[in-house]
């Protein structure tokens, strides 16, 4: 079974990858490719790398200042359980159904359980690449900053490989359990849409009711005073948490073991569960799924498929429908703006509950100067640390397959089709600006004058990513795929968004501590919209001078 499991998650993995380069291209620039895109990861990564390794720098350096650096390790922690969890949500439903390789895969004399560990498995490695960069990295200066021994060296490369394990079962569980009910549809995209919504709502259900525990004030002082005393609070946030966290915290040698075995055990314990009850559940999802399929035509509606529209309506409803109707891609490019949201403000209201009045005039308390810059680049931070998470733009050409080449046939201007492909993308980055101003001003109270400057300067820097992200996507589309999921899934523009975020937070910060002080809060935030207004526009003249060129790679 074993040798079985590992060649049908290789075979997965390989099949997955395979598409990465267009085979159209020729030996000699596909080494080139090659090369410069190796020296682009290895340069994002570096980026990735160093903000993080300076955001846990002095995170770490603040909480030993209180005897709490232990702490550090449990918020790393949750991160990655909370990242994986939510991430392996939006794979896992179409790694184990919506593959194209069932169809192939399913008719072997393959025993359920085999494929269940093998598409677990796929889900699982291609969850490491993330935790490699958001756990590595600061467990490793956690480990350097108070030197720990070579003994949570080794602890702790355990835990980033056995830790993330729960997380991935959990969400293919529910998957697992959900589409068991695939065969009594007939609407195989709705259902789709309706499974990961269901299971998102169970897992933020889940995840509040974990955390729904109050410290009263005696407890949080016994805790700051007590050596490493906060870490308590988070130890029960996550299964497996504890003992992930007591395994890299212990001295004893004999005490270290013993929690890692606890931890291997308990995973391996749960992982073997679940294939027992995946094997019951998974073929009822997979031959209902590919029994569904089949799509029901509609009677043409003559009257309204034919009704007069003018251009940029008809062409910007169909960017909308595109996304709306396809549940990859509504999935993977547009639920995210929308969960993002919906998380702070529930984690808000949670966090809130029984002493709305108390918690409002703490924070009202802690800001002396509600104009202050540090406010007002710390709202502009968190809506690009959101905007990271949406891939309209990114993917707006690659969205059209091989059919993309129509857009050079059709006659409309191609510039005036970039525009509406971009528009949805602003609408989206538009909405979270908006949502999480609102949440600002709900806490916070802010002049209406400043919270209209912060609003207008996101907005404008949302447009901004807009356009560079369809730039990223017309120079290296992705036409060539075989399922919706790849292309979001197996598509490398989608780092852009993420490093665009995170430069235009890079700006902010160092702009705010070169110059913050030296001019009055109202200026520098309509200084930065100024520069990014200028910079979209500039952004916006190069795409209209270089259209023909831009679209040299969609043919």
């Amino acid at each position: 079974m074993k040798s079985k499991v590992f060649s049908l998650t290789k075979v997965i993995l390989k099949n997955s990858f395979q598409n990465m380069e267009t085979a159209k291209s020729t030996n000699e620039n596909k080494n080139k490719k090659s090369i410069g895109m190796i020296i682009l990861y290895v340069f994002v990564f570096l980026y990735l790398a160093g903000i993080i390794g300076v955001f846990s720098n002095g995170l770490i350096k603040e909480l030993m200042v209180i005897n709490q650096e232990q702490m550090f390790l449990g918020l790393i922690l949750l991160v990655i359980a909370g990242f994986v969890l939510i991430q392996s949500i939006f794979s896992a439903i179409n790694v184990l159904y919506y593959s194209k390789d069932n169809e192939y895969i399913l008719p072997l004399p393959i025993k359920p359980s085999q494929i269940v560990a093998a598409k677990t498995n796929v889900l699982l490695i291609t969850e490491y690449f993330i935790v490699a960069i958001i756990g590595l990295i600061p467990l490793t200066i956690y480990g350097i900053l108070t030197s720990a021994s070579i003994l949570y060296y080794i602890s702790m490369l355990i835990v980033l490989v056995t830790f993330p394990i729960i997380p991935v079962l959990i969400s293919s569980l529910l998957v697992l359990i959900v589409m068991s009910f695939a065969k009594f549809t007939k609407n195989r995209n709705r259902f789709q849409l309706i499974a990961t919504l269901f299971i998102l709502i169970v897992v933020f259900a889940l995840s509040f009711t974990m955390n729904d525990s109050t410290t009263t004030p005696e407890q949080m002082a016994q805790m700051v005073i007590k050596a490493n005393g906060m870490v308590e609070m988070l130890r029960n946030a996550f299964p497996t948490l504890g003992m992930a966290i007591d395994s890299l915290t212990n001295v004893s040698l004999g005490n270290q073991i013993l929690n890692l075995a606890l931890l291997v055990i308990t995973t391996a314990v749960i992982y073997f569960v679940y294939i027992l009850i995946g094997q019951k559940l998974y073929l009822k999802g997979a031959v209902g799924n590919l029994a569904s399929g089949k799509k029901t035509k509609k009677k043409l509606n003559e009257e309204k498929a034919f009704r007069k529209s003018s251009l940029s309506k008809t062409y910007i409803g169909k960017e909308f429908k595109t996304l709306l109707r396809n549940p990859i891609f509504f999935v993977q490019c547009v639920l995210p703006a929308i969960i993002f949201p919906i998380l702070i403000i529930g984690l808000t209201i949670m966090g809130m509950k029984g002493e709305q009045n108390g918690v409002e005039m703490d924070i009202a308390s802690m800001i002396t100067n509600k104009t202050s810059i540090y406010l007002g680049i710390g709202v502009l931070c968190a809506i690009q640390f959101f905007l990271m998470f949406i891939y309209i733009s990114a993917t707006a050409v690659s969205r059209d397959g091989q059919n993309a080449v129509f857009m050079k046939y059709i006659p409309v201007p191609l510039m005036k089709q970039i525009d509406y492909k971009v528009f949805p993308n602003i609408v989206m980055t538009t909405f979270m600006s908006i949502i999480t101003i609102v949440i600002v001003e709900y806490l916070f109270r802010l002049p209406i004058i400043y919270l209209l400057l912060i609003t207008i300067a996101s907005i404008i820097m949302g447009i901004l990513q807009s356009y560079i992200s369809i730039i990223v996507d017309l120079r290296k589309p992705k036409l060539e795929w075989s399922s919706e999921y790849a292309v979001v899934k197996q598509n490398m523009n989608l780092i852009w968004p993420v490093l665009l975020g995170l430069l235009n937070i890079t700006v902010l910060i160092v702009l705010t501590v070169v110059i913050g002080n030296l001019i009055n809060s109202y200026i520098f935030i309509a200084l930065i919209a100024i520069v990014y207004a200028l910079l979209t526009i500039a952004t916006r003249n190069y795409i209209k001078n270089n259209t023909n060129k831009l679209f040299q790679k969609i043919y």
